[in-house]
């Protein structure tokens, strides 16, 4: 009777689960891993072309990207002119090494490593490396970067100080 009182449970439950319907709706594809890399890719190639529009058309209408040290952009008209900025301020050379990308449905992520040069008023280039994430959300048939959050491995960079004037 004591066997029969633990078992009925772990049927039942056994039961309930052989029985229950996969997840309905969009699944998280291998191609969809590979269409998100590609996209980085894209994105990788615009930012040493300093292509701003192009850069831009990557992201979601609604994006929002928050960089470190910085006011966080909302939308895509805002995301165009942070990177504007960055490339005013002399990134080039942008490297990404995406270690993660995984999804569920019509959301998905991608986390990894980014590595830049930032050469500020003709000053001597600087290497920055830091971590990134990026929220991708598939919309009629398209992944677009949604949320862009980034921190460099290294503190803040005092601003080049103006010269002084000479009497």
């Amino acid at each position: 009777m004591r066997t029969l009182r633990f078992a009925a449970p772990i049927l039942a439950l056994t039961l309930v689960a052989g029985c229950s319907k996969p997840a309905e709706g969009p699944q998280f594809t291998k191609a969809d891993a590979e269409t998100i890399t590609k996209q980085i890719d894209e994105l990788k190639t615009a930012f040493n072309a300093k292509d701003a529009d192009k850069v831009a058309s990557l992201f979601a209408a609604n994006a929002v990207v928050m960089p470190p040290n910085q006011a966080t952009a909302r939308a895509r008209d805002a995301v165009k002119q942070y990177y504007v900025g960055r490339f005013g301020e002399g990134a080039t050379n942008l490297e990404l090494e995406a270690r993660d990308i995984s999804g569920e449905g019509p959301l998905a992520y991608a986390t990894g490593d980014y590595r830049l040069n930032l050469a500020r008023d003709g000053a001597e280039p600087q290497r920055d490396r830091g971590k990134f994430v990026w929220i991708f959300r598939k919309t009629n048939g398209a992944w677009l970067i949604e949320y862009v959050v980034f921190n460099s491995d290294f503190a803040p960079r005092a601003a080049t100080p103006p010269a002084a004037a000479t009497e």
